[in-house]
């Protein structure tokens, strides 16, 4: 009687509960790497809060598996959690592309959501590096809907001289050329405007937005989100930067309990915020 009373109290609520499901390599387009995986957690309904999560590799290199375990992570934690990919950006896919490909995704998902009842819009958007990126890129530029962002290491300028003798020395400006779909110049100025276009700070939108920077970060300078997140703060949109002291490029990631630390940063973002 109390189980026939628990089933009865979840049919009110619209929740579904399932054995915990990987629904993976989802197609949104044709390309081999236009897929997505989704993870649902045991129990979730319309309410449950869905964050689209991007992974990183100089928006050249990798793919979902960067972003697996904390998408399966999060999704531990009670949310539903799809992890894209996209296409790497070359000679005709640039930062314009990347973000359709965001923009199809989320449209697939929305598709799944009505196969297996969670919500069909309102979504969160995390990411790593390039993932990041693109992430604000995404929420700031798009009439998307998204309720937050959560950003670890992104890059956030690159239409400044620093930005440009850093990609030089990372050996990254190709990538960001290609992104930009334009070329650096000699100049000690970056003056093509297509540099900024790239640029979230250049974007802002009033979205909730969690940024999550190592200060010993070599490959994305920490002052990317310092910057970004002083622009932020200037407009007055909700925004908190969590320095993880002495970490690189992982953002503490890779440590056990520097990682948990990260991952409660980004549950209780999206919590105060769906």
């Amino acid at each position: 009687m109390k189980n026939l009373g628990h089933l009865i109290l979840l049919l009110v609520l619209g929740t579904t509960t399932y054995a915990q499901q990987d629904l993976i390599q989802q197609h949104y387009g044709k390309h081999s790497q236009q897929t997505l995986d989704l993870y649902l957690p045991k129990t979730f309904n319309k309410k449950t809060s869905v964050i689209v999560m991007l992974h990183g590799g100089a928006w050249m290199l990798g793919g979902k598996e960067y972003t697996e375990k904390t998408s399966k992570d999060l999704r531990d934690r009670g949310f539903v959690v799809v992890n894209v990919d996209y296409r790497y950006v070359n000679d005709s896919v640039h930062a314009p592309e990347l973000l359709d490909d965001i923009e199809n995704a989320i449209g697939q998902l929305q598709k799944l959501a009505k196969q297996y009842n969670f919500s069909s819009k309102g979504y969160h958007i995390a990411g790593i590096s390039a993932g990041a990126h693109l992430a604000l890129l995404y929420g700031y530029k798009n009439k998307s809907g998204i309720k937050s962002i959560s950003a670890l290491c992104p890059p956030t300028r690159f239409d400044d001289r620093n930005t440009k003798e850093h990609l030089e020395k990372t050996q990254l400006t190709k990538n960001v050329e290609l992104l930009a779909d334009s070329k650096f110049s000699d100049h000690a100025v970056v003056q093509d405007k297509k540099f900024t276009d790239v640029s979230p700070y250049s974007h802002i939108k009033n979205i909730p937005t969690l940024l999550v920077h190592g200060d010993s970060d070599k490959l994305v300078p920490y002052s990317n989100s310092s910057f970004l997140y002083g622009l932020l703060q200037m407009k007055k949109i909700d925004s908190k930067l969590l320095t993880m002291k002495g970490k690189d490029h992982d953002a503490g990631m890779n440590d056990p309990d520097s990682e948990k630390l990260v991952l409660d940063e980004i549950t209780n973002w999206v919590n105060s915020h769906n």
